[in-house]
């Protein structure tokens, strides 16, 4: 019976822990985490069949760790469990930056192991807890898997199979892609956010400002539930590609303050009709799941990154044992 690990027992990894429970494959399922509630919650729910206060324990006879905590603790956790792991291990991450945990991969875990990164896009994760973990968390959900250029073939496909298992479509892009639309889509709305609320809030007048401020400025100002540390982390360390986005969102907001003082009022009518019209077709998507279609209708076209790396033949190779039918 092959056993599977999962370090960090919050919405993520509860979640998948739930979902392998619910495929009723026999996978041994054993749970770590700093906080000992969240061990014993996980336990309750049937997301473990066992927990263990212990990392090294929990991870010494694992053939797959699936480590599911903030970003700035993956370092220290590959390098805690590096002397520990079965040969032939395969270990995947669901942060939400890549690059920074490849490189935490490459610094402190042996080459008798694969380590392939991944990130399950959950658009309304940040408003979650622990507590609306279920089976169904990733159920029509994109599920990036960002494998470096020397991944084993074997071991994308393991995660690629464990990912569809639960319900999620794999969207396959490299570690590099992944960072470069994340900065847009994750770290900038985290930045202009904290930059608002902060710049609002130190002003002589925000006294009076708050009194004022409701729902709009609350859905603005809104940051993910994380320690601010973390928050800093999505930014700081995907800061090349924040900058560039940065700059683009500086020339947009002089562009939007050239209208105002030229008093242009038609032109910001058409440019806040296309806001609404690409955020409600975004959002219309976000339910559907209809991404394929929707890349048609657009006329992209998509190069598939799984073929382009290991070729067309690695589909049909054999199955790691986890995944075997």
């Amino acid at each position: 019976m092959s056993q599977i690990t999962i370090i960090g027992l919050g919405l993520i990894g509860t979640s998948i822990g739930l979902g392998l429970k619910a495929l009723g494959r026999g996978y041994t399922l054993v749970g770590h985490d700093k906080n000992r509630k969240a061990m014993d919650q996980a336990l309750k729910r049937g997301a473990v069949d066992r927990t263990h206060w212990n990392l090294i324990a929990a991870c010494e006879q694992a053939d797959m760790i699936i480590v599911a905590i903030p970003l700035n603790e993956i370092p220290a956790t590959f390098k805690a469990i590096q002397q520990d792991l079965k040969t032939g291990c395969l270990i995947m991450d669901t942060a939400p930056l890549k690059r920074p945990a490849l490189q935490a991969a490459s610094d402190h875990l042996p080459t008798t192991v694969h380590f392939i990164g991944t990130n399950p896009i959950l658009p309304r994760g940040d408003r979650m807890q622990t507590e609306d973990a279920s089976a169904e968390l990733f159920q029509g959900r994109l599920w990036a898997l960002c494998p470096s250029e020397e991944a084993d073939s074997d071991a994308v496909q393991v995660v690629t199979s464990m990912v569809q298992a639960l319900g999620a479509q794999p969207y396959f892009l490299s570690p590099e892609e992944h960072d470069g639309l994340a900065a847009a889509a994750e770290s900038l709305p985290t930045l202009l956010a904290g930059a608002l609320m902060h710049a609002v809030s130190e002003h002589p007048s925000w006294r009076e400002i708050r009194k004022m401020a409701g729902n709009q400025f609350e859905r603005v100002t809104a940051l993910p539930s994380f320690e601010a540390e973390a928050l800093a982390d999505m930014v700081f360390d995907n800061r090349d590609n924040v900058g560039l986005w940065l700059q683009e969102m500086i020339i947009e907001l002089e562009r939007w303050s050239r209208a105002l003082q030229e008093e242009d009022a038609s032109t910001l009518v058409k440019w806040f009709q296309e806001a609404q019209e690409k955020r409600n077709a975004w959002l219309t998507l976000l339910e559907t799941g209809d991404w394929e279609n929707a890349l048609k209708r657009d006329q992209i076209e998509y190069a598939g990154f799984f073929s382009r790396m290991f070729g067309a033949g690695a589909f049909s190779r054999k199955r790691d044992k986890l995944w075997k039918d």
